[in-house]
């Protein structure tokens, strides 16, 4: 038997490793598809009549994908000024006000010391270090307030003295951020919007001309907040414009947090946000030594945002300006910009000659809060504030439930799993007899290739003299699995020997694992393709269970999974009618569990319990007991006459299937 075992080994290793070696890495496919979005972002300009037909619908999007739709409402700001600075030729005033009950933000105002009439207004947004009293982030919106604007510039969130969190991702494990459909730049863009709602409520400012600028995250939210509010009037990012393709070949997801980017429901490109800037005036400005955005990425995004304003005939409403310097201002840069703002916002396209001052206002002068933040602040609940989770009652009907589960299938198919295709039957690579036992157990190999460029492989078991054609349990190969050989190793279940099985390998599995070198790159990468890697395994393993049912001998399939692989079988059977019943171990219970496979927006439709009953009238299997929270979909089932189909079973190998 021991000779046997290592016969079976390297015939599965000279049959399946270099048939496999043919497909993409994971970083390689991951790139790919950067490109696929990026080249596919506003590839022609939109005509006049299409670009304003579609404006509607693609801000709404926008607002979508920022976690702003729908818009909160505008409760009172209860703005307060708490000191003022006299300074000669301007002066600044020390404010803050609350976007939501409770969520402070604070700024700096800067504005001339001698006001005539109603003056522009400019909203300076700050990057990530100390916020506001940073000098440069002193310096931009000084010079603003001394040459006839009113200047208001804001802490970002977790900075300066606005609390809340902009790190989920990127450094503490907030994975269920993408489950909720939350960005951190959905709050710094709502928190601009009430900033624009305060500089109209003033008596000194012109509420019909008002422009944004911002360098870095500053910059990024420039963008984002010029294409959701058409209240801004010229919009001028600073080195933070890009493409999603160098982001995912620069692997440049890297340096930044979870602001920088949308949830990519739509796969959508920074062209594709300037067209919604458009028609109003636009400078891009940018270092071409930034390592972070390099200049192939953001010079491409600048020809194609310029044919669109060409084709709305405004050409000279856009341009980009640019010097050889890394991540940051210079001199250049800043008069162009400062021209840019006289040009559109004052009439005036006189080249500015001077440039920022030197001086530094000590940190302590500029603080709002006195170094004494408030203690109730609720800026750290904006996740679940901003984005909505559904709220799924208890139906009354069976009529009522399926018409829930229509429009939840819908939403569902529309956004979080918007990119896996209606019919993921992948292309059969190669079909590998691996060996069999004295016992009569038979391994077997399918390699198959994803549409995403994927070499994948399914690991089937079946005994010899079983019935045929043979009720098949599908599962996910396990991302800690050591080994996927006879069968799908480990991670198998232990079924009674009648019953076929197939592993499938889902990415980062068997010979597509990434380890941890590229693994956080790679979920934090997903979402800007408009996946996750979750939804990339269900993707996978809805492909493998289609590959198997064209097998003659495949009966009835149903899907099997164990902690982290029972959510891809929940979301694999939802999305496949064809599956006829789901086995689920030791299920996560919540979405809102950082350490739940995070799936794009998912608990907008509902969480795990809610949508696992999706599967009415289809059977579900516990294994050892009914985790509490599933305990909702079982009174779901016994609700609507089906509560026999929800069953437990002591271990997997008493699992059969269920008798209709």
């Amino acid at each position: 038997m021991k000779h046997l075992h290592f016969a079976i080994l390297a015939l599965g290793l000279l049959a399946s490793t270099p048939v496999q070696a043919q497909g993409l890495s994971l970083y390689s496919s991951v790139s790919q598809e950067g490109r696929e979005v990026s080249g596919a972002s506003l590839a022609e300009p939109l005509s006049p009549e299409m670009w304003k037909a579609t404006l509607a619908g693609r801000r709404e999007k926008w607002l979508e994908m920022l976690g702003l739709s729908p818009l909160p409402k505008r409760t009172p700001l209860q703005a307060t000024v708490t000191g003022v600075l006299e300074r000669g030729d301007y002066v600044v005033e020390r404010i803050h006000f609350q976007s939501l009950p409770g969520a402070h933000v604070a700024g700096n105002l800067y504005r001339p010391a001698k006001m005539t009439g109603r003056l522009p207004a400019v909203l300076y947004l700050c990057g990530h270090t100390k916020g506001k009293v940073n000098p440069t982030y002193q310096a931009n919106p000084r010079w603003f307030g001394q040459h006839g604007y009113v200047a208001l510039v804001l802490d970002p969130v977790q900075l300066g003295e606005c609390q809340g969190m902009h790190h989920g991702t990127y450094r503490d494990g907030r994975w269920d951020w993408p489950s909720r459909g939350y960005t951190p730049a959905g709050t710094e863009v709502w928190n601009a919007m009430r900033a624009l709602d305060y500089l109209q409520s003033r008596d000194d400012v012109d509420g019909e001309k008002m422009g944004v600028t911002g360098l870095s995250g500053g910059g990024a939210m420039s963008w984002f907040l010029g294409a959701a509010d058409e209240r801004v009037k010229v919009v001028v990012p600073v080195c933070q414009s890009g493409s999603i393709e160098r982001m995912a070949v620069d692997r440049a997801t890297d340096g930044h947090c979870d602001c920088a980017f949308w949830v990519n429901y739509y796969r959508w490109c920074w062209p594709d946000i300037g067209a919604l800037i458009a028609p109003r005036a636009f400078l891009m400005a940018s270092g071409s030594e930034d390592v972070l955005w390099r200049p192939s990425g953001y010079r491409d995004v600048a020809h194609r945002i310029r044919h669109q304003y060409a084709a709305l005939g405004v050409p000279t409403k856009f341009d980009l300006t640019e010097d050889l310097t890394p991540h940051g201002y210079t001199p250049k840069l800043r008069q162009a910009i400062f021209t840019f703002f006289n040009t559109h916002l004052k009439g005036d396209p006189t080249p500015v000659q001077d440039d920022v001052t030197d001086f530094v206002e000590p940190e302590e002068n500029l603080l709002v809060f006195g170094g004494k933040l408030p203690k109730d602040d609720t800026m750290m609940q904006m996740d679940a504030r901003l984005v909505k989770a559904a709220d799924v009652s208890m139906p009354a009907s069976e009529t009522q439930w399926q018409s829930h589960q229509k429009d939840a299938l819908a939403k569902l198919r529309q956004t979080t799993f918007r990119n896996i295709p209606a019919d993921p039957t992948p292309r059969l690579r190669d079909k590998l007899a691996d060996g069999g036992t004295k016992t009569g157990d038979v391994y077997g190999t399918r390699v198959f290739d994803t549409g995403d460029g994927l070499t994948l492989a399914v690991k089937t078991r079946h005994l010899q003299t079983g019935p045929v054609p043979a009720p098949t349990v599908v599962f996910a190969i396990q991302d800690d699995a050591r080994s996927t050989f006879t069968g799908g190793g480990a991670s198998r279940p232990g079924l009674a020997p009648e019953f076929a099985s197939a592993g499938v390998e889902v990415r980062n599995t068997g010979a597509t694992s990434v380890g941890p070198g590229y693994l956080w790159t790679l979920r934090r990468a997903y979402p800007l393709l408009g996946h996750t890697l979750p939804e990339r395994q269900v993707h996978d393993l809805l492909a493998g269970a289609s590959l198997m049912r064209q097998e003659p001998a495949t009966g009835p399939l149903a899907l099997y999974g164990k902690g982290g692989t029972a959510t891809l079988a929940i979301y694999a059977a939802i999305l496949d009618s064809n599956i006829s019943e789901i086995i689920l171990d030791a299920p996560p219970e919540t979405h809102t569990n950082p350490e739940t496979a995070e799936f794009l927006g998912v608990l907008r439709i509902g969480d795990l319990p809610q949508n696992l009953a999706l599967l009415y009238p289809r059977p579900i299997t516990f294994v050892g007991k009914i985790p509490p929270a599933y305990e909702w979909m079982s009174q779901v089932y016994e609700k609507l006459g089906a509560g026999d189909r929800v069953r437990v079973i002591r271990s997997v190998r008493d699992w059969t299937p269920f008798a209709q």
